[in-house]
């Protein structure tokens, strides 16, 4: 091996290093797209392929579908990666025209500039449509320089195609490509430009698989609400120390057992599951609620006063006493029991208010259920008719 040859083995061996990594974090489920390993194994296959396969016609042929396969996967793992849709049949259109034009200009045309003027284009057009379609979603910094290394890849590739089709005289002969002066340029921008997708297409992969796991540590499967854990920690991320004055009310299913027990633990997860969708309906962007274990529900309305967060509770409770189950193969009513409590009434810290909110659902349940209680620091809880005396005590 001459040292002049040893350039054209660094982009298929460090192409093939990412493949293997992006392989094993799919395998790991740290990535759901296993595209991205596909795109860069072809694109290492596609430099083997164009360089270093004998027949020239057979080359060029098998590197354009190589590369234009690769265009496809990586623009398959953007769109997998912001969550759009993949857009498959209209790419899938474009891949196969390209590919009957790839079989007219490398065996009938015969032509080396047309073919490389083709897979240039053909990748350029293919990829960069990724990129339009996913740009908007980037919001993280890694994820816009995501964006903007792809869109070097692209430019580099527009550039490259313009360049040698229209202001140079490119030989035209297959067997020229190994030696010419693109595979050479080709060769070196991926070493040193382009070798920055890769590596931040790790990054952004690795960072989203971050955000899903502390996700997943901070958010109720079931509902998709936030957990106990995630509850203190966005207030935290929020607020700090300093988590404003507002109101808390605590949420429970009345005779909830009887439920699992009657009809199943599915029913009870489907009555679980409409309790949150009706919290999320009903708390404003503003509050906070969480499912804070089995049937407990708790939200926290930042500003919000003693009598607006009983009227919120009120509406929820009553607007699912009157929810029909019959879909759910539930032929009887479900009701909740509420309690509340307000940082403005002791002024204490907010873990010791959703125990005060806590206190009067208890006795909310203990004065009937189906209803709404307001508590205090002075240990007293009343029934929901009677939270304008409690608010007048305040």
């Amino acid at each position: 091996m001459s040292d002049s040859n040893i350039i054209f083995y660094i982009p298929p061996i460090l192409f093939s290093i990412v493949a293997l990594a992006f392989f094993l974090l799919w395998r790991l489920k740290v990535t759901p797209a296993w595209q991205w390993a596909a795109g860069f194994a072809q694109t290492a296959a596609g430099f083997v392929v164009s360089t270093f396969l004998t027949e020239p016609h057979l080359a060029a042929f098998a590197s354009g579908l190589i590369f234009i396969g690769a265009a496809y996967c990586y623009g398959s793992g953007l769109m997998a990666h912001f969550r759009v849709p993949r857009l498959r049949a209209p790419r899938l259109i474009f891949v196969a025209l390209y590919s009957i034009t790839l079989v007219y200009v490398v065996y009938w045309a015969e032509s080396l500039v047309a073919q490389l003027f083709l897979t240039d284009a053909g990748f350029a057009v293919l990829l960069g449509w990724s990129v339009c379609v996913v740009a908007r979603k980037a919001s993280r910094p890694i994820d816009k320089a995501l964006i903007v290394t792809t869109s070097i890849v692209v430019l580099d590739s527009v550039i490259r195609t313009l360049f040698f089709t229209f202001f140079t005289n490119s030989s035209d002969n297959f067997s020229d490509f190994a030696t010419s002066l693109y595979n050479l340029e080709v060769t070196v921008t991926t070493i040193t430009v382009c070798m920055f997708f890769p590596f931040t297409a790790l990054g952004a992969s690795a960072s989203a698989a971050i955000e899903r796991h502390r996700a997943a540590a901070e958010t109720d499967e079931l509902t998709g609400l936030l957990n106990r854990r995630g509850f203190w920690d966005t207030l935290g991320s929020d607020f700090g120390s300093e988590i404003p004055q507002g109101s808390v009310i605590v949420f429970d299913i009345d005779h909830f057992k009887r439920v699992n027990d009657t009809y199943g633990h599915a029913v009870g997860d489907q009555v679980i599951q409409g309790l949150g969708g009706e919290l999320s309906r009903r708390i404003e962007s503003g509050g906070y609620v969480a499912r804070f274990g089995g049937e407990e529900f708790v939200a926290f309305l930042p500003h919000v006063p003693l009598e607006e967060a009983v009227a919120v509770a009120e509406g929820v409770r009553s607007s699912f006493a009157v929810r029909k189950w019959n879909k759910q193969g539930l032929d009887r009513a479900v009701t909740l029991s509420c309690g509340i409590s307000s940082t403005w009434i002791d002024g204490l810290g907010l873990d010791r208010i959703i125990e005060q909110a806590d206190e009067a659902l208890y006795a909310a349940k203990a004065a009937g259920r189906n209803q709404v209680a307001v508590g205090s620091g002075r240990g007293l809880q009343v029934p929901m008719a009677d939270h304008r005396k409690l608010a007048e005590r305040a």
